[in-house]
């Protein structure tokens, strides 16, 4: 398997904690930066230097950096949990006008939700909204609703000696059409019940993403400009926190994508919106055919970092573009695209 060594994770991890600063806690920059390298060594980048090692995954990069892989569920899963905690207490009436816990420290430990006041009501219907966005069967109904393209799938719980011994890699799982080969992967033991193992005791079983189908997929910037432009900034939060339980559930202490489950609930107990409204937020945050290297899709490392000319984060800039507040030009996301090209573009497709 094609697993990156130690030094090269070290060595990403050292150049990451020296070249950038995230808007949070150490410990969660820390949390966050594991999850780049992850991309990093699929893709070749930062220390990598063109070097693919396409099977690392979260697992490899916490041993390797001599981190206990239970401790770093848990914090990751507490991340979630208080997303939770917020959200149930809202579902039962409680005005909660600032995105903290219950100690009053602020979600993700980003200090910008102190200053923040929401509406709580609004933060849950862009939960609802980013939740299903990720959410495979729901773009499935978008594709056949508005004649879209897009792709997706979910994360399983894989065994990796039978992945190698089929003669499969990382990569080919996340980006080929597995959907038609999904109840042999069963049968053979590729794919794992979750309910008949405990996957933290067995290195050899990990979370990993499966494509059903190749296509395009949603940008998760559109998605916090999209919600905040159709409602309000609150709103525009709670697609943001969706996308951070995304992030934190792919490598947690639970194994179900906690950002759907969420939503569920939501949908559930609160009724301010329909699918149907998933589904027109879906269309209009959906990369187009051709556009992928001009829609920036910010991860929450990009989200947070400090751009060090402007001195604010992707985040502050996209909700002083909501806010209608003046904001300091300068490249986001993987893309390096323009903020104010990005809005631009939200602007045409809003008309």
């Amino acid at each position: 398997m094609k697993i990156a060594p130690r030094e090269l994770i070290w060595k990403d991890f050292r150049k990451l904690q020296k070249e950038h600063d995230l808007y949070t806690s150490p410990e969660v920059e820390d949390l966050l930066f594991m999850q780049t390298i992850e991309g990093h060594s699929h893709n070749g980048d930062g220390a990598f230097e063109g070097r693919k090692f396409v099977d690392t995954t979260i697992d490899d990069i916490v041993i390797a950096l001599g981190r206990d892989s239970f401790i770093v569920r848990s914090s990751r899963q507490l991340l979630i949990d208080e997303i939770y905690e917020y959200a149930r207490a809202v579902m039962k009436g409680q005005k909660r006008n600032h995105l903290v816990n219950k100690k009053g420290e602020p979600l993700m430990r980003c200090p910008l939700f102190l200053e923040i006041e929401v509406d709580p009501d609004s933060v849950l219907m862009g939960l609802y909204l980013g939740g299903f966005m990720d959410d495979f069967e729901t773009r499935k109904l978008a594709n056949q609703k508005f004649n879209l393209n897009m792709g997706g799938g979910k994360p399983y719980l894989v065994d990796m000696h039978v992945m190698e011994k089929l003669g499969l890699d990382g990569e080919q799982l996340a980006h080929g059409d597995h959907e038609d080969k999904l109840d042999e992967y069963r049968k053979v033991g590729l794919i794992i019940d979750p309910s008949n193992v405990d996957f933290l005791k067995h290195s050899y079983i990990r979370f990993q993403y499966i494509r059903h189908k190749k296509g395009l997929g949603v940008s998760d910037d559109l998605a916090l400009l999209v919600a905040g432009k159709l409602y309000n900034t609150s709103v525009a939060l709670g697609a943001y926190l969706a996308d951070a339980i995304d992030t934190l559930d792919k490598f947690s202490l639970h194994f179900f994508e906690q950002d759907v489950a969420l939503a569920e609930e939501i949908e559930k107990n609160f009724s301010n919106l329909t699918k149907d409204d998933v589904l027109n937020f879906i269309r209009l945050i959906a990369i187009p055919e051709g556009m992928e290297e001009d829609i920036p899709d910010s991860s929450q490392r990009y989200f947070l970092e400090i751009n060090k000319d402007a001195q604010i984060t992707t985040l502050e800039s996209h909700l002083r573009y909501l806010e209608g507040e003046a904001y300091p030009q300068f490249k986001i996301a993987y893309e390096r695209v323009l903020n104010s090209d990005l809005y631009n573009y939200v602007e045409k497709i809003l008309g």
